[in-house]
């Protein structure tokens, strides 16, 4: 068996994990679950995450066990590590440790769901592995390049995967330079646009009239115009127009207005802040945009600053400078949405790429309204 699991340090992607686990985040092609199991075929999986989110987990992943009691002889992974070396599921206790963070251990002994649990009572060995663990948002970005060239599989002399139902449209270019390119099916590149690699552009996502910049990964469903550049789209996001998106990480369900754009670089060339827990942080990288929740909306011409976080749902109208942090359900400066809008607004939104909310997605939404 293995064992997905959310630790304490979770809500360090805040906003992007208020509607998923960690696990779920995109990074390269697919997210950190995928990997995993792409990994272990035949493996049972369990999966660990906040109780807030248990519901809608169980929903989503109906073949896993969701915060349950794991028996003898499990391989416990973090949500957010990706592996260079298939660990063997039996062996020893021990717990496995990349750059001094820990990427996850091995027990042989049963194991009760703990929401918080502590790695140092268990007092294990610790062995260095071939592997990453990612625990901020903004060291997605600094690695997706890499990530991709390291998923996008192709033979010596292609650069390009295209699949069943994929489209690169008369008039439009794709650069495999840099880096390879991926087109899942049914997704396009239309007239006008220009694609350098690395990139992976995602299921039915469109691409129209868009320079896209190398680095990039979007996910299902996309709509992205404009210019793009190292940036990861999560899906079902609109970026359809003219405006700049950079070195950033947007969350579902967003959409960007017209004109709308991110600063990625400060005018002084320093390193980039950003907000983690209510507390600003130095990244120490040179290059770095914003991170936008799931729903959020921005309306035509809105500037954002470096490093800026938008909370889910958040909703921006206001001329000018936006602010470099406005908080979850947001309605412009110092309004909030109305309670009873909310679930009414992402089942209009969400019924464009024919998507329903579940019972338990608009339960967590009112949630995290509260």
């Amino acid at each position: 068996m293995i064992c997905v699991y959310e630790d304490e340090g979770s809500k360090n992607f805040s906003p992007l994990v208020d509607l998923r686990a960690v696990f779920e985040l995109r990074f390269g092609c697919r997210t950190f679950l995928e990997k995993l199991r792409a990994l272990y075929p035949k493996e049972t999986f369990c999966l660990w995450v906040r109780d807030e989110i248990c519901e809608l987990i169980k929903e989503r992943y109906p073949d896993c066990l969701v915060n349950h009691k794991v028996e003898p002889g499990a391989l416990f992974l973090s949500a957010g590590a990706v592996l260079y070396e298939q660990l063997p599921v039996k062996g020893d206790e021990e717990a496995f440790v990349a750059e001094n963070r820990v990427v996850g251990f091995r027990l042989n002994r049963a194991f009760p769901y703990q929401a918080n649990f502590s790695l140092k009572k268990l007092r294990l060995k610790q062995r260095q592995i071939r592997a990453k663990v990612y625990l901020y948002p903004y060291e997605l970005i600094a690695d997706n390049p890499e990530e991709l060239k390291r998923e996008i599989k192709v033979k010596k002399g292609k650069g390009l995967i295209i699949r069943p139902g994929a489209r690169i449209h008369q008039g439009a270019f794709v650069s495999t330079e840099n880096g390879p390119v991926y087109l899942d099916e049914n997704s396009e590149v239309r007239p006008l646009s220009f694609v350098q690699g690395p990139c992976y552009i995602g299921k039915g996502t469109i691409i129209d009239s868009c320079l896209v910049r190398p680095g990039c990964s979007f996910g299902p469903e996309c709509r992205i115009g404009g210019e793009v550049e190292c940036s990861i789209f999560q899906g079902y996001a609109n970026k359809h127009h003219e405006g700049f998106i950079g070195h950033s990480f947007i969350g579902e369900w967003v959409n960007l207005g017209a004109l709308t754009t991110c600063s990625d670089l400060k005018n002084n060339y320093g390193p980039v802040k950003v907000l983690v827990k209510n507390k600003e942080i130095n990244t120490g990288m040179l290059k770095l945009g914003c991170f936008i929740g799931d729903h959020a909306k921005t309306a035509i011409g809105t500037l954002i600053p470096t490093g800026a976080v938008i909370g889910t749902f958040a909703n921006w109208f206001e001329g000018g400078l936006m602010p470099k942090y406005l908080p979850a359900f947001a309605w412009g400066k110092g309004k909030r949405w109305h309670k009873n809008e909310i679930v009414a607004t992402a089942r209009r939104v969400m019924a464009r790429r024919q998507v329903k909310p579940s019972p338990a997605y608009e339960k967590l939404l009112l949630k995290l309204y509260r």
